[in-house]
Parts: C-alpha cells; structure tokens; sequence
C-alpha cells in the first residue's frame, strides 16, 4: 500500500492512501516494506490507515515515502482511464464522475499496468478492458440482440467537463435538490453521526456536496475522519484541496475502486463508528436486484451502529425526468456525443463516425427506469482494425437502431422502504427536497432487525433468531449482571431476574402441551416462572393467580442454560418437519409463544427505563449522546393538525373490530392444515361491525411533553404529583425524561410525546376543554381502530414508523413524505413511537368471544372495569403487533409505566 503524497509533491497537497496495493482480504498487510518506505503512524489499534492529517497542518503521519509515478492512469498510452471504472450513469456523476457501475469491479478484467513504482510492484489500474468491453457490446454474442456501449466511456476529459455543466442546469434537478437538502437539514443530518467517526464517502467526486455536510459537522465540533474514495488521482487530489481547513475535520483520499473501498471499509475494526455517504442517486446506476446485492456487500462490512447516507432519486413526473437528460440547452447531448469522439480515441482509430448517430432518451415508466441511446441516422457499417495477430472485425449499423449506453432506475417511496427491509438496514432519517422528487436516507446497521411480515404465517426460524437477538440484547447486555437481576424499578412487578426464566417457561410449556411432551429439565421451573403478577394498582394486595414466588431465586447461569435448550428444542422442532408436521394447533402455539415473548420485551423495557442502573443499547448512541449539556434539538416536530373524519364516507372494512378466528377450530379436520388464516387473541374474536358513527376530529399527532408541561404550569405545576408522569424525572423545576440513555433534559425531548396514564391523558383533555371552550375527550376505541386502518390503507409505508426499535426512545413520526398520497390522512402519525390510549374499557368485543383453552388468563382476568383498551404501538413494539390492526393492548387506566401517549378528538 503507497500513502500519498509523495516527494514531488508540495507540502499542501491532500494524504492520499492507496487502496490499489493493499493486501486488504489479509488485512495484515504492513505499512512498512522496506528502509525506502517507512511511515509512523498515529496509534490506532482499530485501524490498518492511518489518520487524515488536520486541516491546520499538523499532520500525525510523518511520512517519508519514496517516489510514485502518479501520473494519469492510461489505457493502450492514448486514452485517460479514470473513476469511469466505477461509471455507469449521470446519477452517480452528480459531482464529478461519482458513479458506480452495473459492472463489478471484481468480475472486470485488468487494464495494462503502468509503470512501476519504486518497489517494483506495478501501479495497475483496477478495472476493465476496455476496448474489449466496447467491442463486445457493438457486436453481441447472441445475433440479433441490442448493442450497448458502456457508459464509462462518457468521462473522458472533456465528458468531465461537460457533465459538470450539467450538474448547474436547472433542469439537472437531481444536484440542485440534494444541495438543497444539504443546505437546509445538514444540521439534523449529523446528529446521527458519533464524534470521533470515520467518514467514508464512495466515489466522491468534486465534494461539491460533500463539503455541505463537512462544515455542519465542524460547526458541531465533532472529531471526524473523512476519506474520499475515487479512483481519478488527480480530481481526487483536486477535490480534496477544494475543501479548505477544518478543526476538527480531517480529509484524507482513498485511491481505489469500491470493491477496494469496501474491504478498506471491513478493515476499520469494530470499535471505529463509521458513516457511509453515498450521494448523487449513484443507485441509480444499478438494477433493483444489483443494487440490493450491493448495499448487502456494504452491510456485511460494517458494525453494528455504523450508518450510510444514501440519495435516491424518486419515480418522478416522465417529462421531469425526460427534461433531466435531455436539457434545453443540448449539454447532454454533447456529454453523449462526445464520447463517440473518445471511443476512437480509444481505439487510435475512426471507428464512430459521430455525424451518423444521434441522441435519443425516454423514460420507461413502468419499469421506473430513464434510457439513453445513441440513435442511428443512417445504415452504415465501420471496420474495426485489430492488431496483426488478430482478424479485422466489421460491425454493421441499421438506421433508426438504438444502442444503449445508460440506465438510470428510480425508486418509488415504497420501493425505497422495501430495499431497505430486504436489506435489513434500519431507516434512522430520511430528508425530502421541497419539490418531493429527490430524497437522502440515513439507515443504520443494528444488532437486530425485525422484518415486517404477514402475520397469517407461522414465525420463521429467522425470525425467532432475530427476536431472541434482541431479549439478548436487552436481557444481558441492558441489565447488569449480577447486580441488577433482583432489582425491581417497578414495584408491581417481579424482579428482572424473573423474566429470563418466564419468557422460556412459557414457550417450553406451551410446546409440552401441544406435543404431549414432558417439560424441559429443570422441570420445577414451570412452578417458578409459568405466570407473572399483575396487581391492583390501587391495592397491590389484590392479584390474579400467579406462579409460587421461590424464597430464593435459581441462579441466573441455570436460567440461561434452560433458555438455550428451549430454544434447541424449538428448532428442532421447526426442522424435523417429519416428526413434527406444523399443522394449525402447532403454528397457533408457535404464533402466541412468539407475541408473548414480543410483548414482554416491552414491558421489560418498561421496567429498565424507571431504572438508574440500566446500560444503554450497545453501539447503538443516541444523537444528544457526545455532549447533552450543549446539544441543541433540531427535532422535526410536525404541526398538529385537525383530520375530520366521516365513519359514513369510509370502507365498511374500517368501521369493524376484531376478527374471525375461533381457537376451537383449529382442531376441525377441514382446518388442521389451514396455515393462511390470520391468528390472534381470544379478545380478538369475534369479528364485529357497527354503523357508521357521527363525524369526529381527530389530532394528527400525540400530545407531546411540552404541550403537557404547559397543562401542568396552568394547573398547578410539578407539585402535582398524581398528574407528573412516572416517565419524567422532576428535580426543581427541572423536568428530564427517562429513557434507556439515561434522564434526557425536556429541551431535548420535549417534542416527543408524552408517556402518561389514561388518567393523566383525560385530566389534560378536560383541561384543553375548558381552555378551548369546546369539548374533547379521549378517542374510542372504534375511532382510533378506523383512523389506523384508513392510514395502513391509504398511505405507503416510508421506513420511517417509529415500531420495532427503529429508534430507541419515543418520537412522533414525520408526515408521510410520499406525494402519492394525497388523502388528508397521510399527516397521521402513527402506529409507532407511543400506544394510543383510548377512552374504551377493556371487555369481549362482542357475545361471540370464547375464553382461550391455551392461555385461560390471557384476556379473562381483565375484563374488570379497570383496564382501558390501548392500540397503536410503541418503538419498542415487534411488527407483527404494530401492523396486526385487529391486535387490542390494555392496561390498568392509573398504570403509569406504559409506553402510551394520547391524542383527542373533537365531535363534529
């Protein structure tokens, strides 16, 4: 590996690393060769690189390298060979040349070598055959099959030129957009990187951007490493230097290609935080199944907590898009044109004759995906004129044939979502341009990740691994053991050493009983742990049924070495489809031991946020992490709106509650293979439908911790004890609410909503009543029910619910930033960040419910006036739970510990 700059360089210019020489797959490869080489490096044990230098000078690597031969990298010593290895698109190029390619790099084959450096080793460009390429796409193996021309040809010296006028054009919306995105949200953008990250951006062009994004993190004082990845040395160097100086940012150049700067990326080490920037809608440049490959490749590289930065352009207006490649002032056309030019320059010969083609572009709407071509005006034929050892080849051209030279996919809202799901990258923020045509998003890798599926199937092995990753998570890394494990932060409650002996109990239990098996050894652990405590607020004395409670509590190895072989038995189970066909009772059993598990790994973390003792979630900050004294709360809080609602004007489907699925007949004969009906609860069953109900108001979001502090000042203040919520931690006038991070000061999350009891939500809407001189309440639940499930219907899915630990603390999602959805619902927030309470007490929905024969106590011992129906979800909610509409939560309406915030309606 060379590290730049070299001798003949002046001291100003950038540290250049070069990836082209690394041994990166061993990544034990020394920096050091020989006496000739020799660099010292700043100490990183994480890191094989070394640092950027600061931008005031002082560089920690004292570098004393011998000369490099840096000048352009050329193919057959004519034609300049440069980042077009990883072109393909104008979307990528939206800098300068930032591309990456539908070719891989590790597929392509190797230009010729340069000279050598002083080594000995050869400075070879990474890459392609050209010409081979060219003239493998102008005569195509199957005859008769279209011709191509790869796009990498577009970026010779004068394509760079040409395609940096067109990133100014107004009709080029694409780099006005992101600028604009850059410009106005840089700031909320760079919470979510950690101080002391590594920056890597892929293909990073004129940094144009980039430098957006630089100057929002130095304002932020983050200690940042930043290293620009391109394959051109030259605009690298170039780009670097346009920079400036910074602080605290240090920029430094990885020459090499993204298969290079992958492994680069691989070799950071797990301790490093990294960010990913990748800008321009380079995603473009690829297929829908290329680019799920590529961003798979890049997740493998990276540690949990690590983010990327991704720009996708939308599936927009065709005559925009069409506009965008074809420009009123014909620039475009002259980038494409040209390159016939620089195909013979290629070649040393004139094999395009550029006044026999043309440029044609369309839009391809249902494939979502822009086409340039070049066109043939006339029918002709040109020879190509191979070297003496090999045959002339002629390649014959038939006016009006179209040979394509690039791709450009869009990707809808939903599709975006989807990439992102089949992907498994977590999405932290997305930022939408004014016009709703160009959008940057921020997702993260997480330790687990929970994808939404159909909750008529039986859970996967895949899924049950990714839940029991997160009850790990937060079971053994979130709990201290052993000092935290008989700590009980909720009085009401066992300690947390109860719930890891419960949640495998339960699913051991459950399976005897279906299977007719005996228990899981220890045996006795089913009297311990079958059943927890669910006490009278009011009167802790009065409870339901519940397991002995041991005068010692086993120790917590045992409880674990049961965990790991009820789970060995489950799989052995989901993969001995001979001994253990899944019929419907089967699957039904599976489906509840899997909700109970999710649902306890809530209310578990119910308990570790009114703990002092708890860890936050390991690798995974939150954004006020660095510095909460002086962070400042660029929270995007959305206007609370009024949505009318008229029940008359809705899908009848809507106004209904509940659904059809008797437990009972799971053991008819014509229903023992049924796996395609949708379980649930008892207290689901039965379906039932009601008349349209008057016309109501309801708010577009939950009431947040400062609209209810405002109630609190005019009400009598913090001295109120029964109204201060148990998710605040009042000290004085202080006010800071109680997250898994530890108390956050409310001017950091006072717009989140507010987590209170049912008792504490109506107080505040008799007080909004009398203060608005109107009347609002509470929402029922067949109000709150129809409001989901005109959402769910009406508006795509974006990522950006705030279910399934997306974030780890309660925010108010965002308005849909689809502009698809033109309905007034697409301003609901929701299910996510908080449950909904609603005013509805807890009871059968209808005459139809049937007691559970596999969970008795499950929905029955409820039923007692005290507890409120709440729906929605929570962040902390699996999605099965969150996107199940007929799914009914409950809790005691003076519980206060419930992850449950509310909103009003008004009556029309």
């Amino acid at each position: 590996m060379a590290i730049l700059p070299t001798s003949h360089m002046s001291v100003n210019d950038p540290t250049i690393i070069d990836l082209r020489h690394s041994n990166l797959k061993n990544q034990a490869e020394a920096l050091v060769k020989d006496d000739h080489k020799r660099v010292r490096l700043h100490q990183d044990p994480q890191s094989a690189y070394p640092s950027p230098p600061s931008a005031s000078g002082e560089n920690e690597q004292q570098l004393d390298i011998t000369t490099a031969n840096l000048s352009p990298l050329v193919l057959n010593d004519d034609a300049v060979f440069s980042e077009v290895a990883d072109s393909d698109t104008m979307d990528g190029l939206t800098d300068t040349h930032s591309v990456e390619g539908r070719v891989s790099d590790s597929s392509a084959s190797s230009v010729m070598q340069q000279d050598e450096d002083d080594d000995g080793e050869p400075l070879t460009a990474p890459g392609f055959d050209l010409p081979k390429m060219i003239l493998a796409g102008l005569c195509p193996a199957v005859a008769g099959a279209p011709k191509t021309i790869p796009t990498m040809v577009l970026y010779d010296d004068r394509g760079l030129q040409l395609f940096d006028e067109i990133t100014y054009l107004d009709d080029y919306y694409l780099t006005t957009e992101e600028i604009q995105i850059l410009e106005r949200d840089g700031d909320k953008i760079v919470e979510h990187i950690p101080d002391n990250s590594v920056v890597v951006e892929l293909g990073a062009g004129s940094l144009r951007k980039t430098v957006l994004l630089l100057n929002a993190l130095e304002s932020r004082r983050k200690n940042i490493r930043y290293y620009a990845l391109d394959l051109m040395l030259d605009e690298l160097t170039k780009s670097l230097k346009s920079l400036g100086k910074f602080s605290n940012v240090k920029t430094a150049g990885l020459w090499g290609t993204y298969e290079e700067g992958l492994a680069f990326v691989s070799s950071l080490g797990a301790e490093v935080p990294k960010t990913l920037l990748w800008l321009g809608s380079s995603i473009g440049n690829l297929t829908r199944e290329e680019a799920r490959d590529f961003i798979t490749s890049y997740r493998k590289t990276l540690n949990v907590g690590d983010n990327w930065l991704i720009g996708i352009d939308r599936r927009n207006d065709a005559q925009e898009i069409t506009l965008a490649y074809n420009d009123t002032k014909g620039v475009t056309r002259e980038f494409v044109l040209n390159a016939l030019g620089h195909i013979n320059v290629i070649f040393d010969q004139s094999l395009m004759d550029r006044q026999k083609f043309q440029y044609f572009a369309q839009y391809n709407v249902e494939v979502g995906r822009h086409e340039a071509y070049y066109q043939v005006v006339e029918s002709h034929s040109t020879v190509f004129k191979a070297p003496k050892e090999e045959n002339n080849v002629q390649i014959d051209f038939v006016k009006g044939e179209l040979i394509n030279v690039e791709y450009s996919y869009k990707w809808s809202p939903a599709e975006t979502a989807a990439l992102f799901e089949d992907t498994e990258f977590t999405k932290v923020g997305q930022w939408t341009s004014s016009s709703d045509r160009y959008d940057l998003h921020l997702v993260r890798k997480t330790p687990f990740y929970f994808k939404s599926t159909d909750a008529k199937t039986c859970p996967s092995q895949q899924e049950w691994t990714e839940l029991w990753k997160s009850w790990d998570v937060v079971t053994t890394q979130m709990i201290q053991h052993p000092s935290m494990l008989l700590e009980k932060p909720i009085a009401l409650r066992h300690p947390f050493l109860f719930y890891l002996g419960h949640i495998p109990v339960f699913l051991d239990t459950q399976l005897s009983r279906a299977l007719k098996e005996p228990f899981s050894e220890p045996a006795h652990f089913n009297v311990i742990f079958e059943r927890g405590i669910d006490p009278d607020v009011d009167d802790p004395t009065k409870c339901h049924a519940h397991s002995e409670v041991p005068d010692e509590w086993p120790a917590i190895e045992t409880i674990l070495e049961f965990r790991d072989r009820v789970r060995e038995r489950l799989f052995n189970i989901l993969n001995d489809p001979v001994k253990y066909p899944i019929d419907r009772r089967l699957a039904r059993v599976l489906f509840m031991a899997f909700e109970h598990e999710a649902m306890h790994l809530e209310t578990l973390i119910y308990m570790l946020v009114q703990s002092p003792n708890t860890l936050p979630p390991p690798s995974l900050p939150a954004p006020w992490a660095d510095n909460m004294a002086t962070f400042e709360s660029r929270s995007v809080l959305p206007p609370v709106t009024w949505i009318t609602v008229d029940p008359s004007k809705l899908d009848k489907e809507f106004l209904s509650l509940g659904h059809l699925d008797l437990e009972s007949d799971d053991l008819l004969d014509a229903n023992k293979q049924d796996l395609n009906s949708t379980f649930g609860w008892d207290n689901e069953h039965p379906e039932v439908h009601s008349e349209p109900t008057p016309a109501f108001k309801i708010q577009s979001r939950q009431v947040t911790n400062n609209e209810y502090m405002r109630f609190l000042n005019a009400t009598g203040g913090l001295s109120q004890k029964d109204r201060l919520p148990a998710s605040w931690l009042a000290n004085g006038e202080e006010v800071s609410i109680k997250t898994v991070y530890g108390p956050v000061p409310i001017r950091i999350s006072g717009d989140w909503p507010v987590s209170c009891s049912n008792l504490q939500a109506t107080a505040y809407a008799d007080w909004y009543s009398k203060e608005q001189s109107k009347q609002f309440m509470l929402p029922t639940e067949q109000q709150l029910s129809m409001v989901f499930k005109w959402k769910q219907s009406s508006v795509p899915r974006s990522g950006l619910e705030n279910f399934g630990f997306r974030q780890w603390y309660p925010t108010i999602e965002a308005p849909s930033p689809s502009s698809t959805s033109d309905v007034p619902i697409k301003d609901f927030s929701g299910p996510g960040g908080l449950w909904d309470w609603t005013r509805t007490k807890f009871a059968p929905l209808g005459p139809g419910f049937k007691t559970s024969a596999l969970y008795p106590g499950y929905s029955t011992d409820f039923f007692d006036e005290k507890h409120m129906v709440v729906l929605g979800a929570s962040w902390a909610t699996h999605p099965r739970l969150a996107k199940r509409r007929s799914f009914r939560n409950w809790y005691q309406a003076n519980y206060p510990f419930v992850f449950a915030g509310f909103r009003l309606v008004e009556r029309c």
